[in-house]
């Protein structure tokens, strides 16, 4: 990978230029969107003369907001028509800078079926499934794809609808460096902080459902944090060294996330909620370099994934892939 010294200077080079001529294009398409004063004081006045004409102050309002309100659509219409122009010419070079290998799609996301197949929300309902922002490449002998996720169960009632969110952030894919075969699960111990030994009989109960075991891990702080399911139990525990529990828990400690982690045909898939878009892009507001070095933080922390669980160390097991 190339460095930040090298990436300021990138910036410099090649950036910056670029977003002088967006922020001209933005002004211009923020300009076209609004609406001349000449006609919002128009159209309150009519709404004034109209309200006592009939008493109805509705007239008023709508009749005074309508302008506002015609404006606020052309500047989000303007606003879709340049996030995928910004995306293209700004956020792909500056991640795809990083390493040859590196690919950007931003309508691309990690496919629900790769979702599912992880079983890292297994018992969570979902109607509403999307993904964007997909990243892909090889950072050292790891190769990695990972993406924003959405997932929502969406129900209506009463003409109102209601929407729980299942899970919203950052879903991190990359080969593990050990061959193993079954499937291990490790989840946020939530039963074990609030129901103590009867929650981990439920979830004994509730791992036998899903015809995975219960894995007993000695590792007490690891275990206060984590639940682990496996199809293998002898196997998890040789998936799950104690060095590498030891980097997880680290990771959850720097980020304060709830991680989720499905080890499963030679991956390890990692669900990290996050709050906002990792790759948000607000194309009303002025585009600045310190807007892509945000866009180069949030990948080099999803990269950061790689050397936290030292998947690059490769074991005799597996070998690191032909170059």
């Amino acid at each position: 990978m190339r460095s930040r010294e090298e990436f300021d200077a990138f910036l410099r080079e090649q950036i910056a230029p670029k977003l002088r001529g967006l922020e001209s294009q933005r002004r211009a398409a923020v300009r076209a969107a609004r609406v001349d004063w000449r006609w919002k004081g128009a159209l309150a006045a009519a709404g004034v003369a109209g309200w006592i004409a009939t008493q109805q102050l509705w007239t008023a309002v709508v009749l005074a907001a309508l302008p506002w309100l015609i404006e606020a659509y052309r500047k989000l219409r303007a606003a879709h028509e340049m996030a995928p122009i910004i995306r293209g010419e700004v956020l792909k070079p500056a991640i795809e800078f990083w390493d040859p290998s590196f690919r950007y799609r931003s309508d691309e996301g990690i496919p629900q079926s790769v979702f599912e197949a992880s079983r890292l929300f297994a018992g969570e309902s979902f109607n509403r499934y999307s993904g964007e922002d997909l990243v892909s490449g090889r950072h050292g002998a790891t190769e990695f794809r990972f993406s924003e996720l959405r997932v929502a169960h969406v129900t209506r009632s009463n003409k109102r609808s209601h929407t729980r969110t299942v899970f919203r952030g950052l879903f991190f894919i990359a080969d593990f460096n050990k061959s193993f075969r079954g499937q291990t699960l490790v989840l946020p111990d939530h039963a074990e902080r609030s129901l103590g030994t009867l929650g981990r009989a439920f979830q004994s109960l509730a791992s036998a459902f899903s015809n995975l075991t219960l894995v007993e891990l000695e590792n007490p702080e690891f275990e206060r944090h984590f639940v682990v399911h496996s199809s293998d139990p002898t196997e998890a525990r040789y998936v799950l060294s104690p060095s590498l529990m030891e980097r997880i828990l680290s990771f959850h400690r720097k980020t304060g996330a709830k991680l989720r982690l499905a080890f499963l045909a030679g991956r390890v898939c990692v669900a990290i909620p996050t709050e906002t878009d990792r790759f948000r892009v607000d194309a009303l507001a002025p585009l600045t370099l310190d807007d892509v070095r945000r866009w180069a933080g949030d990948l080099l922390f999803a990269i950061s994934l790689i050397d936290e669980l030292d998947l690059n160390t490769r074991i005799w097991s597996k070998a690191a892939p032909a170059a």
